[in-house]
């Protein structure tokens, strides 16, 4: 399975980096960790499901389904059993959120040129929010729409914009997704992005009629050039006004007969997006990335059947997807259990999560960004990269470097907890192997100092294969 190839392209990686990059500056210690956390790896990939501890299940789920948790949560949800926990963190629409801050400290209004400190406060005021969020698969599936429909800073330039955006992804990112891809067309930051402000009767622009078949929809070999005219004639006329707020101007649109995708007539945006958003090439590629994002890749035709049937009948209920993948049993299979490479993002939000730990909020910017994975700022429309294409030397020194931002004497979950095996399972929940914990336990033998042990810890901890794999 293409699953079991990724965890073995990273765990090879991993003792490369590891020793060739970390272990000249921290001693081998970093070395003999990934080749203990190889060797059990490889033990744990043959073994059955069936004979793995039961404990794995709900970190498992709140891996995938958001980004980790503390040992409180962690409780909380495993008394809840896989049904309850299922339920509530699909269901939670009635779930308190008063303590998020609802707005970043940014301006709030149209800027020229935005300072870099306004694009900090913007992309830490999401991490925040994934940091402490009591509905974490609400803001995992921003993240996923985020990467999904993929818009950058860098053009739109304006932080207010992209906040805008963001709140529109999590406000509809498990409602319909003809809802998401229509608020997403006439979105101001993605008119900036892919030029449909630009778009105007009789000077047509054909970036967004094409992406949103080739990239958000039905993807490559399902439409013509000819459709790609007729979609762009079709989302003629919407601007943006001084506010920030886009508008549908009707001078500037193309009302002439269009034909798209085998319908005639004066088209407009809506029957672009309905057409596109009911077509059974769409149900199948939104399935196909989501089973991907939730589980593992490349995913069987039997599979993506039964979501495609799943999208097509709920109307493209994104909900009832999502539901069918946490509650089918490929997602808790073998084949789905760490076997993700975490991305930035996930390597450095479910590390202060689960330790509940405070960090310089510049400093978390500045990681993710040197990661690779900035928030508001994908490299293109294709969005991010991922799996084993977040794992290179730079990027593996990186990961070892951010623990030493954490002051442990912050971290709520470390309250009470000394030994190597109490501090790795807040990271790991499931437990390390004995040959990896006595690894990291010689290590810190050699420290004097409370907090540097606990430092050590989290730190050999976090540059596990364990750790990094989700």
């Amino acid at each position: 399975m293409a699953a079991r190839r990724d965890r073995r392209a990273f765990l090879k990686l991993a003792v490369v980096t590891s020793g060739l990059t970390v272990a000249g500056l921290y001693g081998s210690d970093f070395m003999q960790m990934a080749n203990a956390s190889v060797n059990s790896m490889k033990l744990q990939s043959i073994s059955n499901i069936d004979s793995m501890n039961s404990d794995w299940q709900i970190p498992h789920l709140l891996r995938r389904a958001g980004f980790g948790a503390s040992p409180d949560e962690l409780l909380f949800y495993q008394n809840l059993g896989i049904s309850g926990a299922l339920d509530r963190l699909l269901n939670f629409e009635s779930i308190d959120t008063s303590n998020l801050p609802t707005e970043p400290d940014i301006t709030m209004e149209l800027e020229k040129k935005p300072t870099l400190g306004e694009v900090n406060n913007l992309v830490w005021w999401w991490v925040n929010r994934m940091i402490n969020t009591p509905r974490p698969l609400e803001e995992k599936m921003a993240l996923f729409w985020h990467n999904h429909f993929a818009t950058a800073i860098y053009k739109v330039r304006s932080p207010f914009l992209m906040f805008k955006q963001n709140e529109l992804l999590r406000s509809k990112g498990m409602a319909n997704f003809r809802d998401l891809l229509m608020g997403v067309s006439e979105d101001p930051a993605m008119l900036i992005w892919l030029d449909g402000a630009r778009n105007r009767k009789g000077i047509a622009n054909e970036n967004y009629g094409r992406e949103i078949m080739e990239v958000f929809t039905i993807g490559v070999g399902n439409y013509t050039e000819d459709d790609v005219k007729a979609a762009a004639r079709a989302f003629t006329g919407y601007q943006i006004d001084k506010a920030g707020n886009s508008y549908f101007n009707p001078k500037l649109h193309d009302d002439g007969t269009k034909s798209f995708l085998g319908q005639t007539g004066n088209l407009g945006m809506e029957d672009v997006v309905s057409t596109l958003a009911s077509h059974p090439a769409t149900a199948r590629n939104i399935s196909r990335e989501l089973f991907t994002f939730l589980a593992y890749d490349q995913p069987s035709s039997e599979i993506l059947d039964k979501l495609q049937n799943v999208y097509m009948s709920t109307d493209g209920n994104i909900k009832a997807v999502v539901e069918a993948i946490l509650k089918s049993d490929e997602f808790w299979s073998e084949n789905a259990h760490l076997n993700q490479v975490k991305g930035p993002v996930d390597f450095v939000v479910s590390a202060l999560r689960s330790l509940g730990a405070t960090v310089n909020p510049n400093s978390v910017v500045y990681t993710l960004r040197v990661m690779g994975q900035l928030p508001f700022n994908p490299p293109s429309v294709f969005g991010w990269p991922s799996g084993t294409a977040w794992i290179s030397t730079s990027t593996m020194l990186d990961r070892y470097n951010f623990p030493l931002l954490i002051d442990p004497t912050t971290a709520t979950s470390l309250e009470n907890r000394q030994t190597v095996d109490e501090v790795s399972k807040v990271l790991f929940p499931e437990g390390l192997p004995s040959d990896v914990l006595q690894t990291i336990q010689q290590s810190t033998d050699s420290l004097v100092n409370s907090s540097e042990k606990l430092r050590n810890i989290i730190r050999l901890t976090m540059a596990s294969p364990f750790y990094n794999l989700n």
